[in-house]
């Protein structure tokens, strides 16, 4: 919906129009300090600022479209721009700039806000901004509006722009959102298993990482079997995403060996473990926790490859996850993935004398298997299907490569060699 005017106690938002090319490029246009994190570069001339006005205004005709420049009142020239820049999943995202005159009045944070008001009155539940995290100012206008950090991003700001940096993306909710989701559940789980002394949570020594600096290193993906290393290529100077691979065990040794390392973890003290290595061996590992539900908090085809250790039990729907997996990754990327097969979910706990279980496992829609993961304080888990978990790759736009199976390394199926586990290798088309 088209609005001809917002106005607030000290502002007037108003529609773009040719006229304001002059205030637009003496105000904040041509500064390379308001720029700096912008999607474009300073403009040189007027002419080019009314390039770009007529490119938006037939830009504004469309449905959903907001754009105003933002003036004082009783004075009426642009001194600034606020705009919807595009819908992320259905939800505007917030963009904007102010002259550096008009700095530290606190005139952006009215503006945002009265862009907010419009937007949620006119239907819109969820709002989106993203800011450059070391533009300070723009956080804190953010934050002041009510906004929630959901994730840390790496991308760049734009093709004219190419080096990626850090972006914090925030979003606010009209409604409180649904609290206590079984992922969450989850990562309170892991952290109290790690504060038990969980074999998953432990990090690596520095005899470990000393021997991954002379290019000694093996990792794991499921309970026993080492990944083969020519899985992984030359990994020195690769992009790698530990994807749910928090803990401190696998992404120190690929950043001891040269890779340039990000890790995600919805479980915190997986992450602290992250950083505790990272500083203890002053390494380079961006640690960022969040959940592998949503999206994952980077750009298009960022990574040379993403390696994700069993962790898919933990969730419902396994295609999102191929999906941001297929986006985040280079064509030619490599994901290398551990899974489960569902085997152990026919199984009471510990005792595997007798199959007493049902496939699917899914506790969201079974009361019975929810109270078994309950009672051995097993967080919430899922079985998937080969179609899931093989099919979804391919579907996602990979091509399988190279697979192997794995056994719990204990128990009474280990003994008897049952495969509970798989691993794959995939390449993104």
């Amino acid at each position: 919906m088209r609005h001809e005017t917002i106005e607030t106690d000290r502002l007037i938002l108003r529609p773009i129009t040719m006229a304001d090319a002059p205030d637009m490029f003496a105000n904040w246009a041509s500064d390379p300090e308001v720029t700096r994190f912008l999607s474009w570069s300073p403009y040189t001339d007027v002419a080019a600022v009314e390039k770009r006005i007529a490119i938006w205004l037939q830009e504004d005709r469309a449905p959903g479209a907001y754009r105003y420049v933002i003036t004082e009142r009783g004075v009426g020239k642009a001194i600034g721009m606020i705009s919807t820049v595009g819908l992320h999943h259905g939800n505007p995202v917030i963009g904007y700039c102010l002259g550096r005159p008009w700095w530290g009045r606190g005139y952006m944070t009215e503006a945002c806000k009265a862009l907010m008001n419009t937007l949620l009155d006119d239907g819109f539940t969820t709002l989106v901004i993203e800011a450059a995290q070391a533009n300070r100012g723009s956080n804190r206008v953010i934050q002041k509006c009510g906004f929630e950090l959901v994730g840390t991003w790496l991308a760049p700001i734009c093709a004219s722009k190419p080096e990626p940096i850090e972006k914090n993306s925030y979003r606010y909710f009209s409604t409180p959102r649904r609290s206590g989701t079984y992922t969450d559940e989850n990562a309170s789980t892991i952290d109290r298993w790690i504060e038990e002394g969980w074999e998953w949570g432990i990090p690596v020594d520095r005899k470990a990482v000393r021997l991954a600096r002379r290019g000694q290193w093996s990792v794991n993906l499921t309970p026993t079997r080492k990944v083969p290393r020519w899985w992984f290529g030359d990994i020195k100077g690769k992009r790698v995403l530990g994807l749910a691979s928090g803990g401190g065990q696998q992404i120190p040794l690929f950043a001891a060996a040269g890779a340039e390392c990000w890790v995600l973890d919805y479980s915190q003290k997986q992450i602290d473990s992250e950083k505790l290595v990272a500083a203890r061996e002053k390494l380079d590992v961006r640690a960022i926790r969040a959940d592998m539900t949503q999206t994952l908090p980077f750009s298009d085809g960022f990574f040379d490859i993403v390696f994700h250790p069993v962790s898919n039990c933990y969730i419902k729907d396994v295609q999102h996850v191929w999906d941001e997996c297929a986006r985040v990754l280079k064509p030619g990327g490599r994901l290398l993935s551990g899974l489960d097969n569902g085997i152990n979910y026919l199984f009471d706990g510990d005792d595997e004398s007798a199959v007493t279980g049902y496939l699917p496992f899914d506790p969201l829609q079974n009361p019975r298997q929810m109270k078994s993961l309950a009672d051995s304080d097993s967080g919430v888990q899922f079985s998937h299907t080969i179609e899931e978990q093989i099919g979804g790759q391919l579907r996602a736009g990979f091509r399988l490569e190279d697979i192997y199976q794995d056994t719990n390394g204990e128990g009474l199926l280990h003994e008897h060699g049952a495969p509970c586990f798989f691993a794959t290798l995939a390449v993104r088309f």
